[in-house]
């Protein structure tokens, strides 16, 4: 409904960013702001012309249309028939993320439709439909623009050429969306800066270092002059090396087949799901089918996965089991993000012991040279 009543404000030439202006479009006072660039808006003017009832319900048909799609695409990319692993996922998993999406009405679906239908196209060879496809997932939350070095990840020879174009349009994007104003895209950044959720709804890991921060400076005082931020940047840089350099072991033969660029979608989008300082309750369904990729390449650990990602934060057995752990209110309020931790950890054990089997580059030449001398 917020998405209908700033597309309605902004159709009216009022500031969508206001609450005063959505309390007088909608009749009634409105709480919750509109956080994104105002492009989505004109995607979602359509809907404006539609009564509200009947705007929601084709909005929500939509959503549901795209996870029947995503389904598919899944099963796609993965090229296995785990329909129903994934069917329990999409119920279950990451504490119910596509129910909240759905209750929620957020774009994360229709976001991870896109991005899903990228990456196979990215499995498939399509490299510049790719690139534009993250550019186009990236209107309304800017992040997806993460995975357009996959690109350079590729044999295409023009992955260079794509990579450079679509990283400017991209860069571009926001300030053109903001009526060419590098200032309103300043204050819009400023304004979600400014937004501060934590536990269940924001299972990430700035906002847990935050609480992690408060909870101990409250008993030693001198901890209260760490600085989380300082923190999250530190864990970034260590998962990403550690990441970059279990992915570099795999790269010593210069083949790039269907296998190993699925491997190295899956672990961006592990990270990404892992890292970003701000991911949402909802938008852990695009990590879903990560779930199926990591159990499947370690023995015997897919059911056991499934179980984990398909427990809820809000009502589990293990809950009560561990109310008197230490810190147990912190696990199961930052429960999607120990799971996306499990799944990073267990991508980087499969990469580590696939490079273990993986001839060197010095092995390769030699078997080069002694084909040449035979």
């Amino acid at each position: 409904m917020i998405y209908y009543w700033a597309a309605k404000a902004q159709r009216a030439g009022l500031d969508p960013y206001n609450l005063d202006n959505l309390s007088r479009v909608a009749g009634q006072r409105v709480v919750l702001p509109y956080l994104y660039p105002p492009a989505i808006l004109y995607l979602l003017r359509p809907f404006t012309v539609l009564p509200l009832g009947t705007a929601v319900a084709t909005y929500v048909g939509l959503k549901v249309a795209c996870l029947a799609g995503l389904m598919l695409i899944w099963r796609a990319c993965l090229e296995v028939r785990d329909t129903l692993v994934l069917f329990v996922l999409v119920i279950l998993g990451f504490s119910d993320a596509v129910f909240n999406d759905l209750f929620a009405g957020n774009v994360a679906t229709l976001e991870a439709f896109v991005l899903w239908i990228a990456f196979l196209s990215l499995l498939r060879g399509r490299t510049i439909l790719f690139a534009v496809l993250v550019v186009c997932a990236s209107v309304a939350k800017l992040t997806p623009l993460f995975f357009l070095p996959l690109t350079l990840l590729t044999t295409d020879r023009r992955r260079f050429r794509i990579f450079i174009a679509t990283a400017l349009v991209g860069g571009v994007s926001p300030i053109i969306s903001f009526g060419g104003s590098p200032s309103r895209l300043w204050q819009y950044l400023k304004m979600l800066g400014g937004v501060d959720e934590r536990g269940p709804t924001n299972s990430a890991i700035l906002p847990l270092l935050r609480d992690i921060h408060e909870h101990l400076a409250n008993r030693r005082a001198m901890l209260a002059a760490i600085s989380p931020t300082a923190v999250y940047v530190a864990i970034c840089l260590v998962v990403v090396a550690i990441t970059a350099m279990a992915v570099g072991r795999t790269m010593r033969t210069p083949d790039v087949d269907r296998g190993v660029l699925l491997e190295r979608v899956m672990g961006m989008v592990i990270v990404y799901a892992f890292l970003l300082p701000r991911f949402k309750d909802y938008s852990y369904c695009l990590l879903l089918p990560a779930v199926v990729f990591v159990g499947r390449r370690i023995k015997n650990a897919l059911p056991l996965l499934v179980f984990v990602a398909g427990l809820t934060s809000r009502n589990t057995l293990a809950r009560y089991a561990l109310d008197d752990f230490p810190l147990a209110d912190l696990l199961w309020r930052y429960f999607n993000l120990a799971v996306a931790c499990i799944l990073w950890l267990g991508f980087i054990s499969h990469i580590w012991a696939r490079s273990t089997t993986l001839p060197s580059s010095r092995t390769l030449r030699v078997s080069e040279t002694s084909g040449v001398l035979r």
